[in-house]
């Protein structure tokens, strides 16, 4: 079943920290505009680094790790425009937009051309922030509207990502899991995600694995983690979350019983 949808935002994220570091599933198509500070965006197999004056647009139903970071003293600021399906449904039957083709091998997040109409239209929402308050109310439909005709101007094959409304089609559930284990999320997540039922999910996972998800789950982590370790690249403190475990305790006592020793206990190799 595919999660539940929350109401359209317009959001400025803002951050003074170093780096703040996190990992999600991108639930929607959004675009942005980075104000300042950069942010770091890999999902597995590729690397993404937006600075200050890029404009990007987020796949939805994708997997993400990313790092925000600021400028020095300067923090990291981003603009963005979540769409969520209603608006883009009632934009698509208002304006007789339909996807020509499903898009292939979309990344989770890409550079869009640097462009007068959506500087124009990024300075007009910077000032009209504070009359966004209320999600749902009419100013907020009206800016996503204005977002999509524009997006749709600069960049017309945007058609095909925008307005195809299926679900996530059935994957290959070996290839699936073993590029995405480090990320937490929960067995209905995976199972959304490879175009599964849970109970589909935790059928065709049993068959592929000859174990429950979770178990599976646990142990890959642990393994990744060993090998992490023997690095030295990462502190314990950091490798835990890197491989997907949610806290430091469940993962040093989860470690101690599968390998006999705690973390802090592996010598990297010279």
């Amino acid at each position: 079943m595919e999660p539940k949808t929350e109401p359209p935002k317009i959001l400025l994220s803002c951050y003074y920290n170093k780096v703040v570091q996190g990992e999600d599933i991108v639930n929607r198509h959004a675009f942005a505009y980075q104000l300042s500070g950069r942010l770091i965006v890999q999902d597995g197999a590729d690397k993404v680094v937006f600075e200050s004056g890029d404009f990007r647009f987020n796949v939805r139903n994708k997997l993400a790790k990313f790092a925000k970071e600021p400028d020095g003293d300067v923090p990291f600021q981003s603009l963005s425009i979540q769409f969520d399906d209603q608006s883009l449904r009632a934009f698509a039957a208002e304006n007789n937009l339909v996807a020509d083709k499903a898009p292939q091998n979309v990344p989770v997040s890409f550079q869009l051309d640097r462009h007068p109409l959506l500087q124009n239209f990024v300075d007009s929402l910077q000032q009209s922030l504070p009359y966004f308050k209320e999600e749902n109310s009419e100013l907020v439909k009206l800016k996503i509207w204005e977002a999509l005709t524009v997006l749709l101007k600069v960049q017309p094959e945007l058609k095909n990502i925008l307005f195809d409304f299926q679900n996530p089609g059935k994957v290959n559930l070996k290839a699936f899991m073993e590029k995405n284990f480090r990320y937490n999320l929960s067995m209905p997540r995976f199972a959304f995600l490879t175009g599964r039922s849970i109970s589909t999910f935790k059928r065709d996972f049993n068959k592929e694995f000859l174990m429950a998800p979770s178990k599976w789950l646990q142990q890959k982590r642990l393994e990744e983690a060993y090998y992490l370790l023997k690095q030295g690249e990462l502190k314990t403190t950091e490798v835990y979350n890197a491989v997907g475990f949610e806290n430091l305790s469940h993962f040093s006592y989860a470690f101690k019983n599968h390998f006999g020793i705690s973390p802090s206990s592996v010598s990297p190799l010279q």
